[in-house]
């Protein structure tokens, strides 16, 4: 009875901040748009009474996504029935996705992460510390298959989730009555323009004034790197990634790692392609075309060397990098490469220039490191 008792309570509270499904009739107000300088996927819409964020939608052109109406919690300020109304700033949030709860931790609103899917691949030292320690972090189960009992019983007030194209919904999470953030920075073309959402998740957790002046110095650093790395005097290929199965997949020329290759202004045999997302080629074509590459980037977990390589696929052994020992890896389970690179662009950039132009001594190398025989 006393749990049933706390649960309505929870549900009266949370119901009283936000209510997403209410249905308004309201017209919605007309306000002034927040610049966004490479984000093509968002627009930010100040009004008189709430913040208007539209997410277009990446796979159909001209459609929207998801629609937000951000209102101060406990307003009773009305919103058109186009969106999902959501109370700001969050107090108590479930993140789907590590490099979501790592910017939360960036903008040092960490203290509203109440709750994480896939704690056990979430390397962030004070998620994992708060996991373990009672009444702290809870553990909501598998991204793919949440638990819904234990997001209700949190009485949390968002869950941000990264969509995907014909995803079909999101099941029982969409009737339990919490706003489900889409988090689609992801699907950004640019380093810069994915990184630029964060002021999308700064205004939800009241953190503006923190994610703009974080975006301000990454903007500027990646800026300045781009064009220090344009007066290198020596400039390397690069093969990315390696053999999945039966296919090699490689990134677009207009992919976001495509295009931070071309920030980098480093050689990518693929640089004219137009593809945004990945290229999936046999291994013939990838010897083809970069067999002869100055050096290979990949990542992995576990204990890694050359010679683990090799016993992956012997073919390897045939590409210029494996005869040079020009492999630098990124060992993902130790070093927050995927909580850091979509709010950090600057950092992997740099790895990449360096291995690239290696006439240019930036500083030490974040993420890669030369793989051991």
């Amino acid at each position: 009875m006393r749990q049933l008792s706390v649960f309505t309570l929870c549900l009266l509270l949370f119901l009283s901040c936000s209510n997403p499904r209410k249905k308004m009739v309201r017209e919605g107000e007309k306000g002034t748009k927040k610049e966004l300088k490479y984000a093509r996927n968002i627009t930010i819409e100040r009004t008189k009474s709430y913040v208007v964020v539209r997410l277009l939608n990446p796979w159909k052109k001209g459609a929207v996504l998801h629609t937000y109406y951000l209102v101060g919690c406990g307003s009773q300020v009305d919103v058109p029935e186009d969106g999902t109304k959501v109370a700001i700033p969050l107090q108590k949030s479930v993140v789907f996705t590590t490099s979501h709860a790592n910017l939360i931790e960036m903008l040092h609103a960490q203290k509203a992460i109440a709750g994480v899917a896939d704690l056990k691949y979430m390397i962030i030292p004070d998620v994992q510390k708060r996991a373990r320690m009672k009444g702290g972090i809870v553990d909501c189960g598998y991204a793919m298959k949440p638990d819904i009992e234990r997001i209700i019983d949190l009485c949390a007030d968002a869950v941000l989730l990264s969509p995907f194209e014909n995803s079909g919904g999101y099941g029982r999470l969409e009737q339990i009555g919490v706003p489900i953030i889409e988090c689609a920075d992801y699907m950004e073309r640019s380093a810069l323009g994915r990184a630029e959402w964060m002021k999308f998740y700064g205004l939800l957790f009241g953190k503006e004034h923190e994610a703009d002046s974080l975006f301000a110095v990454v903007e500027e650093n990646y800026k300045s790197l781009s064009k220090k790395a344009r007066q290198s005097k020596v400039t390397r290929s690069v093969l990315p990634d390696r053999k999945v199965g039966a296919v090699w997949y490689l990134p677009g020329g207009e992919s976001s790692v495509g295009l931070l290759y071309k920030d980098a202004h480093g050689s990518y045999a693929y640089a004219a392609d137009k593809h945004s997302g990945s290229l999936s080629m046999p291994f013939e074509t990838v010897l083809d075309k970069f067999g002869q590459s100055d050096f290979w980037v990949l990542c992995y977990n576990g204990d890694f060397n050359c010679s683990l390589l090799l016993a992956e696929y012997q073919g390897y052994a045939k590409l210029k990098p494996c005869q040079t020992k020009e492999i630098y890896g990124c060992k993902v389970d130790s070093k927050p490469y995927f909580e850091e690179v979509s709010w950090r662009p600057d950092w992997l950039l740099a790895d990449l220039i360096q291995l690239f132009h290696p006439d240019l001594h930036i500083a030490p190398m974040r993420y890669y490191q030369k793989l051991t025989d």
